[in-house]
């Protein structure tokens, strides 16, 4: 219940003669003391009333109580007809309020508030009571409205909503701080750490490794080559039958390589310089063929072409011509076998006997090393 709200059943209470005039001002104070948080002011604050002229009783009232008292009418001042009757009871303080019932009923609003009694004028003013400690602070600006001072379960409903809402937004800080100490802790303490990536084998395992495209395969044949520089002069893979029709490497060797049981003749030739050549050449030896019987073959139809053999080491027969005229050829030609079945020769010839020389010596080990003889 609201202070207004209890003014106005004090003065309900003081009308209908529950309580005394004393009682009604203790109350009233009291009352306006808890709104206020103070001491009740020197002069209520009265809201605006009608103008009632009030007719003092002519005689004083007996003492004999309510059946012998005098009456008093109070009539009114507006020109509406409404008026009041005033009726004298036991105590000179007291008197009752008999309000016109027919103006109130036509009236939609609340009574209007009750003049002050006759006797607040000539008796004193009861002294202001000392105020509670906490009352020396300045008022509220919103003191003296109408929505203060608010009293009943709004007040604390205001109280939990404003405590749910501080609880919320110290959670939030608290949760924002330890972010931010989180945080703190993994840069100093692992920023370090982590940046090390010698000392750091998980991060190197984590990293994307970077492919590189893989260059295209060499233009050579397939088999025991070697990726010969210079322009190729001569690149091709060919059965037996064909080479024997193209007089590949020429007419005499490749009738000779059918004869033995080759089946395929594949060959890489380059022209390295003006006046050197290179060139790998791969003899597939058939299934029913005897490989040794094919390398005695090849090297006894170049001795009988008058190479002279340089050497026979590790299965590798090495042969070389001569140039006999100064516009000849000087050709250094070598065969040997490998494990997957071939005879392989190696070769260099030019015009450059030296350059000729030095070409081979450093093309023969360099195939024997990536595609070695068999044993």
């Amino acid at each position: 219940m609201s202070w207004q709200d209890e003014l106005a059943q004090l003065d309900s209470a003081l009308a209908s003669g529950q309580i005394s005039a004393d009682e009604y001002r203790t109350r009233r104070d009291r009352v306006i003391a808890q709104a206020s948080g103070q001491s009740a002011p020197d002069q209520p604050q009265q809201q605006a009333a009608e103008p009632t002229a009030v007719f003092r009783p002519v005689q004083p009232p007996q003492q004999q109580g309510f059946e012998s008292g005098d009456h008093t009418q109070i009539v009114s001042g507006r020109t509406t007809g409404e008026h009041t009757q005033v009726v004298g009871a036991a105590d000179a303080d007291s008197t009752q309020i008999v309000p016109n019932t027919q103006a109130q009923q036509q009236r939609p609003h609340f009574p209007p508030p009750q003049p002050p009694p006759p006797w607040e004028s000539q008796q004193p003013h009861p002294q202001a009571m000392t105020p509670p400690p906490w009352a020396n602070e300045d008022l509220p600006p919103e003191f003296g409205q109408q929505s203060w001072p608010r009293q009943g379960p709004e007040v604390f409903e205001e109280k939990s909503r404003g405590g749910a809402g501080k609880v919320a937004g110290i959670i939030v800080a608290v949760v924002v701080v330890l972010a931010l100490a989180g945080g703190a802790i993994w840069f100093f303490g692992f920023k370090d750490s982590g940046g090390n990536q010698a000392n750091n084998p998980t991060s190197e395992q984590s990293k994307p490794k970077t492919t590189k495209p893989k260059p295209p395969p060499p233009d050579i044949p397939e088999g025991p080559f070697l990726d010969l520089p210079g322009a190729k002069v001569y690149n091709r893979t060919v059965p037996i039958a064909q080479a024997v029709a193209d007089e590949v490497p020429t007419k005499p060797e490749a009738q000779l390589l059918q004869s033995v049981g080759v089946s395929e003749v594949s060959g890489l030739v380059t022209d390295v310089e003006s006046g050197v050549r290179t060139g790998l050449w791969a003899f597939k030896i058939g299934e029913t063929a005897n490989p040794a019987a094919v390398l005695t073959a090849i090297d006894q139809h170049y001795q009988a072409a008058k190479y002279e053999l340089l050497s026979n080491e590790n299965g590798v027969k090495v042969r070389r011509l001569p140039a006999s005229k100064p516009d000849e050829d000087t050709a250094y030609r070598a065969h040997y076998l490998t494990d997957d079945g071939y005879l392989v020769r190696v070769e260099v010839y030019g015009k450059d006997s030296a350059n000729v020389e030095a070409t081979f010596n450093e093309l023969l080990p360099e195939q024997t090393d990536k595609f070695p003889p068999a044993p």
